[in-house]
């Protein structure tokens, strides 16, 4: 076994794990969604299509590769610890292996566990080259480059952000969240290749800055508070993946609306209510974790079980403001869905400190119930 099959070995096992980690939650979504999966399996295709679509309008361009590179990017960082093999870094340090093997073998996995999300913006562009050689002659080098640079720039991006996620553990905040936000809104003002532009340029600084480390300060907050913000600065990942699915859902929902009939986009809206607050509630299972960690220090506190439980919901509660300023900076939400998000919110709460031990999936029942309930009244 040479050094490239043995890393491959190593990640393999990884992802199978990884896997079988997420088994549980994955078949109560299964359970939940039967006819929605095959149809996310189709998803990437249809973004190539837009992506390599020079005709495509800007703001369906930003959008759409904006909701790619957020899932690209997310996929990655999942891989991260098996594409590096974190967990044997000391035995494969203690290799006789020089370091370009290293890098070509961590660049071949990228590539590996990347897979179509990389390989198809790629194969795409190829295509597209081949099939348009004998027009390309006859063509302006402008016209040829105005027709390439939406899928060019896109595989860039996607290139980038597959590398990233793996070797940068700095998060691309400004040019995969702030920018896209602040760029969708003004996507007429500069053409797709300007934009392009302005994105490596965002890639840029945020590489050059410093980001400054979030710290508690003495004294506050205080409490069960300070012990459950101080979890999730120490393990930011779970909060930063519900922001990403709050994120992926709004853009796809946003697409939709754009080229639905009016009287479908206030049903789309409410679907993206319910899903939101899912997403927001199940917070509260990272919440209900840490208290069982720390079980043994808090049954010592003057605290009974409903205090306690109480103290959990307020607290997601109060993470739950970032992701509602974001739902209305986006406006797609009427009074009406506020009414249903708030319905979802809390009957999604309910559903987790109701919910049966081991059956994390149960959660779902009460929400989809009021769904149901809501559904039949207005129609």
């Amino acid at each position: 076994m040479n050094y490239w099959q043995f890393r491959l070995r190593l990640y393999n096992e990884s992802l199978k794990q990884w896997l079988e980690s997420l088994k549980q939650l994955s078949m109560g979504i299964v359970a939940l969604f039967p006819l929605a999966l095959p149809a996310l399996i189709f998803l990437p295709f249809v973004a190539w299509g837009i992506l390599a679509d020079a005709t495509t309008d800007n703001a369906l361009y930003l959008n759409t590769l904006w909701g790619y590179l957020l899932f690209v990017y997310s996929w990655m960082s999942l891989q991260r610890h098996g594409i590096l093999a974190t967990q044997h870094g000391y035995y494969l340090d203690s290799l006789s292996v020089t370091q370009s093997k290293r890098v070509w073998c961590e660049l071949g996995l990228v590539v590996y566990s990347a897979n179509i999300l990389l390989l198809g913006p790629l194969g795409l562009l190829l295509l597209m080259i081949y099939q348009g050689g004998n027009r390309f002659s006859i063509l302006p080098f402008d016209d040829i480059i105005l027709q390439l640079l939406p899928i060019m720039g896109a595989l860039a991006l996607v290139s980038y952000y597959c590398v990233s996620a793996v070797r940068i553990t700095t998060l691309p905040w400004l040019s995969l969240f702030i920018l896209p936000l602040v760029a969708i809104p003004w996507a007429f003002e500069l053409a797709k290749g300007q934009w392009l532009v302005l994105w490596c340029l965002a890639i840029i600084v945020e590489r050059q800055l410093v980001v400054p480390t979030l710290t508690l300060r003495a004294g506050w907050p205080t409490g069960l508070y300070r012990l459950q913000l101080q979890g999730d600065l120490h393990n930011p990942r779970p909060e930063g993946l519900r922001l990403v699915a709050l994120l992926l859902m709004a853009i796809l929902l946003g697409i939709m609306i754009n080229g639905a009939k009016p009287e479908a986009q206030t049903y789309i809206a409410g679907f993206l209510s319910f899903c939101s607050a899912l997403i927001m509630a199940s917070s509260l299972f990272n919440a209900q974790a840490l208290c069982r960690r720390y079980q043994p220090y808090l049954s010592s506190l003057p605290l009974s079980q409903f205090s306690l439980q109480l103290h959990c919901v307020c607290y997601v509660g109060f993470k739950a403001i970032p992701g509602l300023m974001l739902l209305a900076y986006i406006g797609m939400f009427s009074v009406m869905h506020w009414a249903l998000w708030l319905l979802f919110y809390v009957t999604s709460l309910v559903g987790i400190l109701a919910r049966p031990d081991h059956r994390p999936s149960w959660f779902f029942i009460l929400p989809i119930i009021s769904a149901i309930v809501v559904f039949v009244v207005m129609r």
